[in-house]
């Protein structure tokens, strides 16, 4: 890793950020891990694991990043109201960036998300030049959120010539994680599955975590991180068998694309463009990021599900 030795990364209580400092502890890293809400971890104690918590916008943040060479930020939200994204992904991002460049790091890496992406055509393929979503008032408050994220801290590395790399993650999954909002939507043991062709932008947990830290080495960017082998949605839930739903009710995405077009005003996946965003039938890319991060191979779908389910099924 040449001469990062030691870094911070924001949210260690989260999936993501437990799966970051795990691979960064692998890397022989000393590592600053922060929450911002005094999260306990069972981290080793181990001098080369530093546990921290304030909060990101208080201002000892600076000091805390002293001595580090770059920091992993993760730290954020996915369900609340909008207030609380704009305060706990803008905001605090915005602070964070400061405190950054005031403790003179070379270095940040954002856990950003597909979900900032525009829907494009049926069959289509998305990868880093697809346009991200030009009508965020249309969306749902995380995606707003998400791209302000990045405008704050592109905005915030460009003036402190921060170098950026944004890792666009895909839906989160592994153990105890089975469940994405690409699937449809959930009734108790029914699920209505709005698609079924087109690829599910899965990123499991430990490849979310190895690309965090491999972006450290690698040139500064936007990345899709993705799995190598994207299931459709009947095979995701063929993989899950007997700890899936018990009634699956498939209705077509273009039947629901007619209905979300009919009131533009409902909410979730009835909106228009959260539909097209979330169950378009495309093709997810991520060769960029394989390359310039040389991430490992991964195993099969199946694979990957089958270790998963030995911890937990259906959520």
């Amino acid at each position: 890793m040449g001469t990062l030795t030691r870094i911070c990364i924001t949210g260690a209580g989260s999936a993501v950020g437990r799966a970051a400092a795990e691979a960064a502890m692998q890397a022989g890293f000393e590592v600053v891990l922060h929450s911002r809400y005094g999260h306990k971890q069972s981290w080793p104690d181990v001098p080369e694991v530093l546990p921290v918590a304030c909060p990101l916008d208080a201002p000892e943040m600076a000091g805390l990043l002293a001595g580090c060479v770059a920091v992993i930020h993760v730290a954020g939200r996915m369900v609340g109201t909008e207030e609380q994204f704009q305060k706990d992904v803008v905001a605090d991002s915005a602070a964070l960036m400061q405190a950054a460049a005031e403790a003179g790091l070379t270095r940040v890496v954002l856990a950003g998300s597909v979900a900032v992406y525009r829907a494009g055509q049926p069959g289509g393929n998305v990868d880093e030049e697809s346009p991200v979503e030009d009508r965020p008032d249309l969306r749902d408050a995380y995606t707003r959120a998400k791209l302000a994220q990045e405008a704050v801290i592109s905005e915030a590395a460009d003036a402190a010539r921060i170098g950026l790399s944004i890792l666009r993650l895909g839906a989160i999954w592994g153990p105890g994680r089975l469940w994405n909002a690409h699937l449809g939507v959930r009734k108790g043991p029914l699920l209505i599955r709005m698609a079924r062709d087109g690829q599910i932008p899965l990123c499991d947990i430990n490849r979310a975590g190895e690309a965090l830290i491999a972006a450290l080495r690698g040139r500064p960017g936007v990345y899709n991180v993705l799995d190598d082998d994207l299931p459709d949605r009947v095979r995701f839930l063929n993989a899950l068998g007997g700890a899936g739903p018990r009634l699956v009710l498939p209705v077509g995405w273009r039947l629901m694309d007619r209905l979300a077009g009919m009131r533009p005003d409902r909410p979730g996946l009835l909106r228009r463009p959260t539909l097209r965003a979330r169950m378009m039938p495309t093709g997810w890319s991520a060769a960029k990021a394989r390359e310039a991060l040389t991430l490992r191979p991964q195993l099969s779908f199946e694979q990957l599900m089958g270790l998963a389910r030995q911890h937990r099924g259906w959520p």
